[in-house]
Formats: structure tokens, sequence, C-alpha cells
């Protein structure tokens, strides 16, 4: 879903640079064109740090995730051990209870 989210983003941005320049241009006259200029190279500034930012959130996402999925693979592989364990202790207790008669 973060993955869709970034690409969503990403496509919206890009969107957002190649239309706003040319609706900006289109209301701007001579003395005008050079702040035009300035306010979209702010502009495209600013998306491509947000883009960078959001980068950023996907990449500690990411590692997040993974450092879940070996939390979850660990007590996986503790849980197999308990039951392993229990099955160990089920039999000796049945083999004791069969040499004393029970």
């Amino acid at each position: 879903m973060t993955e869709k989210m970034n690409n969503t983003f990403g496509a919206m941005l890009t969107v957002t640079m190649m239309v706003l320049p040319l609706g900006l241009a289109g209301c701007a006259s001579g003395p005008d064109l050079s702040q035009l200029n300035a306010k979209v190279d702010a502009a495209q500034t600013m998306a491509r740090e947000a883009q960078d930012t959001a980068n950023e959130a996907l990449m500690k996402a990411n590692a997040l995730q993974n450092t879940q999925n070996e939390a979850i693979r660990r007590a996986d592989t503790a849980q197999q051990t308990a039951n392993a364990a229990q099955r160990t202790a089920n039999q000796a207790i049945r083999a004791a209870n069969a040499s004393n008669g029970g």
C-alpha cells in the first residue's frame, strides 16, 4: 500500500510540475516572467524536496517492515521449539506413567 501511495504521489507531482508552469506562463507578461520563473523554480524545488521526504519515509517504513518480518520469523521459530519441548515432556510423562503401572 505504501508503494501505491508513493507511486500516486509521484504521478501527481509529475503532473503538477508539468501543468503549473504552463498555467502560470499563460498569465505572465514581460516583467512578470522572471518572477514567474522564480516561483516555478521554487515550486519545483519544493516538489523535489517533498518527493525526497516521501522516499525517505518509504525507506524507513520498508526497514521497519523488514524488522517486523524478522521478529515474526523468530517468534515462529521460538513457538516451534516450545512445541517440540512440550511434545518431549508429554512423552516423558507417558513413559513415567507407563513404568509406574499407570
